[in-house]
């Protein structure tokens, strides 16, 4: 009568016993980085550099604004530039051709 009260009990320490030890590895794991595609890594770039197109695109829609950093995906298809108007800055995204991008 033992065995058969000893058995279940048994088990069910071991299933309490790895929940713990699965729970502390995922816990103690704080300096995890979060990966992100390499298609939206963007490299710094001068405004000076910024295609005509791009420019502009931002003096048309965004009159009055000036690009405060400026920053392209490798293959230059996409551009993420911070612009400030008056108070307020914001980040948009710009196709290589004027056209803009929601994120």
């Amino acid at each position: 009568m033992k065995k058969l009260f000893l058995l279940p009990v048994l088990a069910f320490g071991l299933l309490v016993g790895t929940q713990e030890i699965n729970a502390q590895e995922v816990a103690s794991n704080d300096n995890t980085e979060i990966a992100t595609p390499a298609q939206d890594k963007y490299i710094d770039l001068a405004v000076e550099n910024l295609p005509q197109k791009v420019l502009d695109a931002v003096a048309k829609d965004f009159a009055g604004a000036t690009i405060e950093k400026a920053g392209a995906k490798e293959d230059a298809s996409e551009f993420m530039l911070v612009l400030k108007q008056g108070e307020k800055t914001m980040e948009v995204f710009c196709d290589a051709d004027g056209n803009w991008v929601t994120k």
